[in-house]
């Protein structure tokens, strides 16, 4: 059953009209404290990953690799699976603090292969 009084129905547009009146004030409150929080976060130096939560990516440690492949580069921290440039090798050959030298072919094959090569 509809209300059809004058007093009903213009009561019912004052609050339709004051409901959005409300949402409007809401939507710019909510504007100017996001513009008030990017502010702080810029001055203060804070990360949208440090508002989430998670560390920043500087602070993580960093793990330092204890192998070299000596053909490419790549390195090995000791934990975890063996990549395969070191698998069933002598880890000692592959040690990332040891002098970094020139190996010949036949060096890095040796150190790779064994006598294989």
């Amino acid at each position: 059953m509809a209300y059809t009084t004058p007093e009903i129905t213009a009561l019912l547009a004052k609050q339709d009209m004051l409901n959005k009146q409300l949402a409007e004030a809401k939507d710019r409150e909510t504007r100017l404290v996001l513009i008030e929080i990017v502010q702080k976060m810029r001055e203060y130096g804070i990360d949208l990953e440090e508002l989430m939560g998670s560390k920043p990516k500087a602070q993580e440690p960093v793990k330092e690799a204890k192998y070299r492949d000596p053909v490419g580069g790549a390195t090995w921290s000791g934990r975890g699976r063996a990549p395969q440039w070191i698998v069933g090798k002598n880890r000692d050959d592959f040690l990332a603090d040891k002098p970094v030298t020139t190996m010949t072919k036949a060096a890095v094959q040796a150190a790779l292969f064994g006598d294989e090569a």
